[in-house]
This record gives structure tokens, sequence and C-alpha cells, in this order.
């Protein structure tokens, strides 16, 4: 008699293969053309061989059915950004085929993100990075998209949020470097100096935290300078 032994799982993921070995035999003829002992599959069909033996006899083995799940197709895109600054946000959307039910994972910067497990992701400024998803379908089989990088949009312009507001804000500022340092000044409105703060800057906008609930209601100018005191922007807000 005539057998097939596989290497392994006849039913797998597009992209491996299985390792299909007949009985020992003098010649042989696989269903899909082959002459060898042993042949690799990598699509799906079903497979038998005749070996002739040593003492002439031929014998054809049952078929062997393989199975190739196909892997979906992944593509990850970013609307309606892809550069964000204070006040901008954008979504991440998958789309993948052939559509069925599958499963999400996302990462950023290449560290899983455990909180994301659907088709789209909010990204807002403290989010900035490149993305990617990887989708595992009914089968089991995955496939992981482009990355998406979400970068920072350089401006001039400084931000103050709330603004009124009732003497807590924030105050951002573009910084194209890795680390450095500003220096914010406060006026009120007859230009008297009422305020002065350094604060370490580490990322594109990080945000600098005022308190000035201690003074009056009224309008105020802050300026932010540099390192070596050169001034870079100001800006009006309201205190209410």
């Amino acid at each position: 008699s005539t057998t097939i032994t596989p290497s392994g799982p006849t039913t797998f993921c597009d992209g491996n293969t299985v390792v299909l070995t007949a009985t020992t035999g003098n010649a042989y003829a696989w269903s899909n053309g082959a002459t060898t002992n042993a042949i690799t599959v990598a699509n799906s069909g079903n497979f038998t061989v005749t070996v002739t033996h040593a003492n002439g006899c031929v014998s054809t083995s049952s078929p062997t059915a393989v199975t190739v799940n196909p892997k979906p197709t992944v593509v990850l895109s970013a609307s309606p950004y892809t550069r964000l600054f204070p006040g901008l946000n954008t979504t991440l959307t998958t789309s993948v085929t052939p559509a069925g039910s599958v499963n999400y994972s996302w990462t950023l910067n290449g560290t899983l993100i455990n909180s994301a497990t659907s088709s789209t992701l909010p990204v807002t400024l403290t989010g900035l990075g490149n993305y990617a998803v990887t989708v595992s379908n009914a089968a089991g089989c995955s496939s992981t998209s482009n990355l998406m990088t979400i970068a920072d949009s350089a401006t001039t312009k400084l931000f103050i949020y709330p603004n009124p507001n009732s003497g807590q804000f924030q105050v951002s500022y573009y910084n194209p470097g890795s680390t450095t340092s500003y220096t914010m000044t406060v006026y009120d409105s007859k230009g008297a100096l009422v305020m002065k703060s350094a604060y370490n800057i580490n990322s594109p906008y990080e945000l600098m935290n005022v308190d000035m609930r201690k003074f009056g209601r009224g309008v105020y100018r802050v300026m932010i300078s540099d390192r070596n005191g050169k001034r870079l922007a100001s800006g009006g807000v309201i205190l209410q």
C-alpha cells in the first residue's frame, strides 16, 4: 500500500508550506506532476501519489487535503491630518480585505497599545509617532499594515487655552529640538511684570501649566523666550 505522511498541519496560512512524503518506492507520480519521494505544498488541493515498488507492483494513495487560508490585506490611513499642533486631532482607519470578522492589535513606535482593539484609533498631539496595526482573521492568519507616521506641525503661533479662564490655563509653543527650556513672563494691562517662570521642554508642544488665580481679573500678556532670552512669541489671555 502507499500512504502520504505530512510534515505538519495540512491547514495553514498563506506563506507557509507543508511537506508531503510518500511511502518509499522506486518511482513516484504525484497528482501535481512531481516525480520525487516528497513534495513541498504551498497551495490548497487534494494530493495523491502513485508509487511503483521494488517488486514492480503499483499502488496509489488516498487523497491528502491541503487547505491554505489567505492572509488579510491591511492598509492604514489617517484623516484629516498627519501633522498636528494644539487643537488638531486625527483618526487612523484600517481597511481590510477580504472583509470579515477580524481582531485588531495596534502599536505605537513598536509598543503595543493595550486599549486599542477597534478598526479606528483617534490620535491627539500627545500621541505623535509611528503607528501600525496587525489584523488577525477567523482562520488565525494575520498581516501587519504599512507604518503611518503622525508628526508635529511647526508653527510660530503661541497657544493659550482655555482662553478666557478663571486663572488656571496652559501655554504651548513649538519646540523643534528634543530638549530645551522656555521662560514665560506675564504682564498686566499696564505693562507691569506679574509673573515669571522657567519650564523644561522635552516634546514638540509640551504644555506649560500656569496658575494666576491670585491675580485679579483682566487682560494679561504672555511672552515666551528661549534659554538665551530671545523673544519667541506672545499672546493675550483673559482672566474672568
